[in-house]
Parts: structure tokens; C-alpha cells; sequence
């Protein structure tokens, strides 16, 4: 602890360069990591929560390192942050849980399944008999066992007597058996915190030397040949979501942050939408930028659970869902009705200018539309009207009366979008409005992206319109809208809400079952009884690991859970383009008992989520065939064999 303390004044100090700086505080977390992390579970009793709040506190700790006076006192002091962050976790909403066990799922082909059901089994012992540990005791055994901190390193950090903790920790054996106790120590291990926990740090540009640093990565991409003045002050780079990332005291990669709110049915979701990483911009280049790209997107990830935001949502870029988890998720759907059809339209609804901020606001009333366009890329975004009809509020509609985008790239697009309406009148007056500037623009006809399940397109079609809708293309090297799920359990949380309602909704309403799933190490569980759902994070009988592409579909309703059940082998994640992540479970069906089949059908219904595409994919999405490379006649025949590496076994032409 005398090594922490002078790891702190050389942290703390102003006069140190600021690598160094960052580099002591790295050390101290290093050396602090697992004691933080134990705290953390010994109070939430859920692993996942307790690295999230294990991180949040040493990013307060950073923050307030120069209001300590007394740097030997830095454990002590970093234990009160971390119960600083526990309650904050406790008072947030959360899903109802019990212990985080999913690590021993039986996606690895070492041990056999009733071999890891055991273990599984015995690990829920074991982490229920710590939680039956008295607090005191339960914090003191965590943090000898979980690495092993030695008994005078617990004390300065509890802030008690040695004698003290060698007291808790006699008790806490007698109360546990001998072969628990060799458990314990081999459970929590188990639990360690990832490698990378204490090498990676991501911030927002904070300073000219970041700001010189993020230049390096991004200043020749998109965004930054467009708009240099980004890269001239700290508050401009703030203000663009522009962040670093840092290993071993050097940047290596960066990226712009923006923050999003996606509809998942009708619950807004807080989403992450990154506009570029480094490397990006000279994407042909795959050998030489791929680790900055990838770097990025995991710095986005991370800063992005920093903050609570648990998805992703990006227009898609060549290698996006190959290597950082995305999955195109949405549908493009086209309805179009003659102008001249449109001129004759009788409404009792009118349409007006509006400056009512509920509208807009992340969370206005057409996210809450569960068939509404949620994710847009290039289609102008025009300002807020609201649609009344004898009085009272019917819908409300985003007009872009001058938007000339669409001429440039040849598409009857974008003068109307973000619309949802009650009535019909209130359908007939935005398709009127539409009409008058589609003509004003010399288009013929209406054209509108809007899902089959709105009262827009079905009161177009029976105006005599006609409808076409595609499913995004999964192409490496197309644009397309896509998903990545940044953290599951995070994600069920959000859901908290809607998946009971949807159990209630559907015929398996009194349905007596209980399902876990697994992606990516991380399990949710789901137990239906008597009418009721309860969301658990640990392992159930009946679990199933599936892939990241299955589970990230289900989660946005592209994919139902019926349609999963009736697929048939399931390719599995294949992150290189070539093998499975892992081969014991590639193309295998997903197959379940009838209960809980009738429960995983109820909770994931199809919600046919739609989105505006970009404009370099519209001439597809209004009929043309899907190009086998986007901008192919500039691509060489080795780029051309990358892509193809990167294709999907699942994904046909």
C-alpha cells in the first residue's frame, strides 16, 4: 500500500507530463482492480453490475484524485466510491435478479453437458452460501478469495484493524464447509475481471494533446474532410462526440460519439451511434487500419457502457458486422401512390408548423409508434408539425419542404418522414402534403418508407398505391442500417417492461416454463408461472447459447422467436469469415421443450422494424437487385476476395 500511495502523488501531481500521469493511474488500477470489484459484489451480488460499477469508480476517482489530501488514505477512499456507485446501480430500475452464474454455459466442447450442469450447479451453491455471509463477513471473504489480497491490504481498505479482518474471515469458514470453502476460492477467481480492464482507457477529447492525437486518426475521413473546424478548439471536439482511446499511455485509435435513442417496438432505447472510427476513412487499406477500426468501435462500446447504453445503431460500414458484432436489422419498405390521385384527397385533418419541444425530443411520440421508421441515414430531417383533427392531437409529421438531397441521388424522397397518425383523415392529410411537395419537385408520384403495418401505407394502398418491401442487405461492403447489442443484460433491463406485457399478450400468457439464453458469455433467464415473468440473469434447466447475430435479431424484432425455432441449423458466429467461434454448436437447430418453445415465441414477436436506408442504397431498395459489392467498379479483385471472406454462410444473393 505504500507503493499505491506514491502511485497516487505521481498521478495527482501537475507538474508530471500527463502520459505519466495516466500511466501511475493505471498501475493503481491494476493493483486496486479485484479489490474494487469484490467490494462491488459483495454489496449488488451480481458480477456484471459490479464491473460496471467497479469502472465507474475509478473514473470518479480520476476525476477527484486532486481533492485527496492524504494519498495513503487512496483504498479507503476508493471503497467509499465504489458504495458511492452500488447504491447508484441499486436506485437505478433494474431487471429483477438473482446471481450472475452464465459462465459455465455449455458452449465450450470441453466438458460434457451434465459436466457443466453440475458445475453450474454447484457455483449457485456456493455464491448463495456467501450471500447468506453476514455483510462484514461476506465483504472480507470476497476480497481474500477473488485474488487473493493479502489480510493487512484488506484492512487498509475496509479501514479496520487487522485483527478485525482475521476475526471475519475465521468466522466466515466456520459457517462455510471445507469443500465449499476450496469452492469459494476457485468460484470467485472465476469470476476475475477481463484482462484489459485496467489497459484500456477511453475519454472524450479533454485536452490539446488528445485533441492532436484524435486529428492524427480522423482529421482525413469523412466527417473530417467535411467539417475541419471539428479539430480547431476542445469545446468544438466535445461538442462532435470526438474520443480517444488509449493503451499503455498511447492513443491508438479514436472516433466520434453520438448518442441516439432506437424504438424497440414501442420502448425507446437509449443507443450509441458512432459516425466514424479511425481507420475507416482508408477502408481498402483492411491490413493496415484494421486494428485502429476495431479499436475504435471497442473504445465506442466502452464509453457507451460508462454511460448506461446498453445498443448500438450505425449505418453500416465494409467491415462493421464482420468484426464488431453488427447485424443489419431492418426492413425498407416503399409505398407509392400517383400524385395526381393524391390532389383529390378530402380531409378533416390539417397539418401546422409546431415548437413544442415534447416532439422535439429523443422520445417524441413517433418512436413510441412501434411500426415508425426508427433508424434514418441521409433523407433530411425537416422540422416538427402536429396533426390535429376536431381539436385534438391526431399525430405528428417531420416536413422538409426544400430538401434537395433526394434530386441529387435520383430519389423521390424525403420531404415527409418521422410521421405517425391515429385517424385516417389525419393519414390523408400527410399523404396529401406529401403529394403537393413531391410534385412541387417535379416527381410524379409519392413516395414514402413506411412499414405495410402503418395506417399510412395501408390508407395509400387502398387509394390504389402500390408497396414493395426488402430485407437490409448483409453484404460486407453494402450500406445497410444495423444493430450490435453492447451489453445483453443491460438490454433485457431496458425491456423490463415490454417483455411481461408481451408474455401477458399472447396465447402462452399462462404458460409454466423457464429458458435461459446465452450470447457472448452473458445469460439472461426468463421464468414464467402463473401469469407472471420473472427476468433473472443466471443459468436455467433449460439453456441455450445462441449467436450474436441471432440473438441481436430477436432483440430488435426482425427475427421472431418462432421464425429461429423453425430456421433449422444454425450457422454460428463467424467473426473471421471463415470458422465458427465455436464448431461444437455451428449448424445446430434451436430446439426446446413445448413450453419453453411457447415461451420464447411470446417474448420475442416480430416487430418489423423499418429504417430510411442511405442514399448509395435506395436504388436497390425501390427494386433493383442487391449489387454483389457496393462501388464495385473501384474495387480490385484482392479487395474484392476480402469481402467474399467476409461472407456469411446463412446470407444468400
Amino acid at each position: 500500500m505504500d507503493q499505491i500511495a506514491s502511485l497516487v502523488v505521481r498521478a495527482a501531481a501537475g507538474d508530471v507530463p500527463r502520459d505519466e500521469r495516466l500511466a501511475a493511474f493505471g498501475e493503481i488500477v491494476r493493483r486496486l482492480q479485484d479489490m474494487a470489484y469484490g467490494c462491488a459484489y459483495a454489496i449488488l451480488g451480481d458480477f456484471h453490475l459490479a464491473e460496471d460499477a467497479a469502472q465507474e469508480a475509478f473514473l470518479a476517482a480520476y476525476r477527484e484524485l486532486p481533492n485527496l489530501r492524504e494519498p495513503k488514505a487512496f483504498p479507503g477512499w476508493l471503497r467509499r466510491i465504489v458504495i458511492t456507485q452500488c447504491n447508484r446501480q441499486t436506485r437505478r430500475r433494474r431487471v429483477p435478479t438473482r446471481d450472475l452464474t452464465a459462465a459455465t454455459g455449455v458452449a465450450s466442447g470441453d466438458p460434457q453437458p451434465h459436466e457443466a450442469a453440475e458445475k453450474g450447479e454447484m457455483i449457485d451453491k456456493v455464491l448463495a452460501a456467501i450471500r447468506q455471509l453476514p455483510d462484514a463477513q461476506r465483504m472480507a471473504t470476497t476480497l481474500f478469495y477473488i485474488n487473493g489480497y493479502s489480510q493487512n491490504e484488506i484492512a487498509e481498505f475496509l479501514e479496520v484493524p487487522v485483527t478485525t479482518v482475521k476475526k471475519r474471515l475465521a468466522t466466515s469458514r466456520d459457517r462455510l464447509r471445507d469443500r465449499m470453502l476450496s469452492m469459494v476460492d476457485e468460484t470467485l477467481k472465476s469470476f476475475r475481471l477481463p484482462g484489459d480492464f485496467a489497459d484500456t482507457v477511453v475519454r472524450e477529447v479533454a485536452s490539446e494533446s488528445d485533441l492532436q492525437s484524435a486529428k492524427t486518426y480522423l482529421a482525413s475521413g469523412y466527417h473530417g474532410k467535411r467539417q475541419p473546424e471539428l479539430f480547431g478548439t476542445l469545446d468544438a471536439a466535445k461538442e462532435a462526440g470526438i474520443y480517444v482511446v488509449e493503451e499503455n499511455g498511447q492513443v491508438e485509435s479514436a472516433g466520434y460519439f453520438d448518442e441516439t435513442v432506437f424504438g424497440i417496438g414501442a420502448t425507446p432505447v437509449r443507443a450509441v451511434r458512432p459516425r466514424e472510427m479511425a481507420g475507416e476513412a482508408a477502408v481498402p487499406d483492411v491490413e493496415d487500419k484494421f486494428v485502429e477500426f476495431v479499436k475504435g468501435f471497442g473504445g465506442c462500446f466502452k464509453l457507451a457502457r460508462d454511460r448506461g447504453i446498453h445498443l448500438a445503431v450505425v449505418h453500416g460500414s465494409m467491415y462493421d458486422h464482420a468484426f464488431c458484432g453488427f447485424v443489419p436489422c431492418f426492413y425498407y419498405p416503399v409505398v407509392t401512390l400517383p400524385c395526381e390521385r393524391a390532389k383529390s384527397i378530402v380531409t378533416r385533418a390539417t397539418i401546422t408548423p409546431t415548437d413544442d419541444e415534447r416532439l422535439n425530443r429523443p422520445g417524441a411520440c413517433w418512436l413510441l409508434d412501434p411500426y415508425a421508421a426508427k433508424l434514418s441515414a441521409g433523407i433530411g430531417e425537416g422540422s416538427p408539425h402536429v396533426i390535429r383533427q376536431d381539436g385534438e392531437e391526431v399525430g405528428i409529421v417531420y416536413v422538409d419542404r426544400d430538401f434537395t438531397a433526394a434530386d441529387h441521388w435520383g430519389m423521390p424522397f424525403g420531404h415527409i418522414c418521422n410521421v405517425t397518425v391515429r385517424t385516417r383523415d389525419a393519414a390523408l392529410a400527410v399523404i396529401r402534403l406529401g403529394a403537393e411537395l413531391a410534385e412541387k419537385a417535379g416527381e410524379g408520384e409519392l413516395c414514402l418508407m413506411q412499414s405495410h403495418m402503418t395506417l399510412i401505407t395501408q390508407t395509400m394502398l387502398s387509394l390504389g398505391g402500390t408497396y414493395l418491401l426488402r430485407g437490409s442487405c448483409d453484404l460486407p461492403g453494402l450500406d445497410a442500417e444495423m444493430v450490435a447489442i453492447i451489453d445483453l443484460v443491460g438490454l433485457t433491463r431496458d425491456l423490463t417492461e415490454a417483455l411481461p406485457t408481451r408474455l401477458t399478450d399472447s396465447p402462452a400468457h399462462d404458460v409454466q416454463a423457464a429458458l435461459s439464453v446465452e450470447m457472448g458469455g452473458k445469460t439472461v433467464g426468463f421464468v414464467a408461472q402463473r401469469g407472471r415473468l420473472q427476468i433473472v440473469t443466471d443459468r436455467q434447466r433449460i439453456h441455450r447459447p445462441l449467436p450474436r447475430w441471432v440473438v441481436t435479431r430477436l432483440y430488435a424484432g426482425y427475427y421472431a422467436g418462432a421464425d429461429v425455432l423453425a430456421m433449422g441449423p444454425i450457422p454460428w458466429d463467424r467473426s473471421d469469415g471463415k470458422t465458427p467461434d465455436d464448431v461444437s454448436l455451428d449448424n445446430r437447430p434451436l430446439d426446446l421443450p413445448q413450453a419453453e418453445a411457447a415461451l420464447f415465441a411470446a417474448l420475442f414477436p416480430k416487430l418489423w422494424p423499418v429504417s430510411w436506408p442511405d442514399p448509395d442504397v435506395w436504388p436497390w431498395v425501390i427494386g433493383q437487385e442487391h449489387p454483389k459489392y457496393q462501388h464495385e467498379a473501384g474495387k480490385t479483385a484482392e479487395m474484392k476476395a476480402r469481402i467474399d471472406a467476409l461472407r456469411f454462410p446463412w446470407i444468400g444473393r
